[in-house]
């Protein structure tokens, strides 16, 4: 049965859910796992139950002009669905996987985080938003893809843009996007270009390999799939590790669980998943036909909100208690059917590491401020600034 929201019980673009969005969401939890809102024109979907069955549902698709990141990007792996959604997903699934990348956690992601600690400085306060969260993915996935070493910092500053628009596309947002997307992409022409000849095992370098031996890819295409794949690949990393890190400093006694304990973390992460996604909402496209008990209409607007099916008390006990140690109940942070997130693994394992070696380094972490910036936002939520204060670095 489908319930009414008015914009006052939805409340989901108000000062206050950007701020602590969970008090809306069981709101609406409590009104029924589909809510039509009226005046934000979609229906919202809220229960874990709810939430799996759609995004797993055939006639709920990615296909739309007006998603943020179709405009932006054209026809990528997250924005179609049928034929082209595998042959795209096929050409970039195995690039994804840990085993592919030799070294992934033996070297790669160590030796990154290792240059990161060493640039924060001996002791004192850093703000690890910006000198932590955001440095371990960047050059990560930049060596992944094959960007050039040069060319990393100008990449992150594009990400930004465009990160900023895909969670709260206006005039400016967009623009700012349209902006650097022109600039991304000709340094992706430019280092596809100079990968040609001789084809490493990069993303890039694969691609071109695959285009090589008959693939359906051109240099477009390699460049739109690459364009999407660094903001989605080191956004969803970079506000994991900065929410990780704030839950565990406004839990001292946690964090020195998790200094004692490393193997902890591991669950730290996962809970951390589950009570403060980096990412809680997406959208589909009803292509027609009975939802969840509704006779939903053909081109309606789905918003899924992931958080909200984080916090279901009907799968997870006492939903908003961190508890590293909770019993194992899937999260959905990572999405669901055809289009789940293809680099969960490796994100999970290079967030787990990146935190195993700042806690090995860094001891006595705790906020350096009386009030913290706060975790925060709409559909990608983390602080803005996280100043740590640490004792000397080993």
């Amino acid at each position: 049965m489908t319930v009414a929201a008015e914009r006052a019980t939805a409340g989901l673009d108000s000062p206050a859910f950007r701020l602590d969005p969970y008090p809306a969401y069981a709101r609406l939890r409590e009104q029924g796992p589909l809510v039509w809102s009226e005046p934000d024109r979609t229906y919202y979907v809220t229960t874990h139950q709810a939430v799996g069955a759609v995004l797993k549902d055939k006639n709920a698709s990615v296909e739309s002009p007006f998603r943020a990141s179709r405009v932006l990007f054209g026809r990528t792996v997250m924005d179609v669905d049928g034929r082209e959604h595998a042959r795209l997903r096929s050409l970039t699934n195995r690039s994804f996987a840990a085993p592919a990348v030799p070294g992934y956690l033996e070297d790669l992601v160590p030796n990154s985080v290792h240059r990161v600690i060493d640039g924060l400085g001996g002791s004192g306060r850093a703000d690890f938003v910006a000198g932590f969260a955001n440095e371990v993915p960047i050059r990560v996935m930049s060596q992944i893809i094959g960007v050039r070493t040069e060319d990393v910092e100008e990449f992150q500053s594009c990400t930004d843009a465009v990160i900023g628009y895909f969670d709260a596309a206006t005039p400016d947002t967009r623009r700012a996007a349209v902006t650097a997307w022109a600039g991304m992409r000709e340094l992706l022409h430019r280092r596809v270009d100079e990968l040609r000849p001789a084809p490493d095992g990069s993303v890039i370098g694969q691609l071109l390999t695959a285009a090589a031996e008959g693939a359906e890819v051109d240099d477009d295409e390699i460049v739109r799939q690459i364009g999407l794949l660094i903001p989605a690949a080191i956004d969803t990393s970079n506000r994991l590790l900065a929410n990780a890190l704030h839950v565990l400093c406004t839990r001292p006694e946690l964090l020195e669980r998790a200094y004692a304990e490393p193997e902890l973390l591991e669950g730290i992460v996962e809970e951390t998943l589950r009570f403060e996604p980096p990412i809680h909402s997406t959208v589909r496209i009803w292509t027609g036909g009975e939802l969840l008990g509704t006779e939903v209409p053909r081109g309606s607007l789905l918003t899924i909100l992931l958080g909200s099916a984080n916090r279901d008390p009907e799968v997870f006990p006492d939903p908003d208690v961190f508890d590293p140690e909770r019993p194992a109940a899937r999260h959905l942070s990572f999405g669901a059917g055809r289009h789940q997130c293809m680099g969960r693994r490796m994100a999970l394992a290079e967030v787990i590491t990146a935190l195993r070696i700042l806690l090995e380094r860094c001891p006595d972490l705790r906020f350096a401020e009386p009030h913290p910036d706060p975790i925060e936002g709409f559909s990608f939520r983390s602080p803005a600034k996280l100043f740590l204060a640490y004792g000397s670095t080993r």
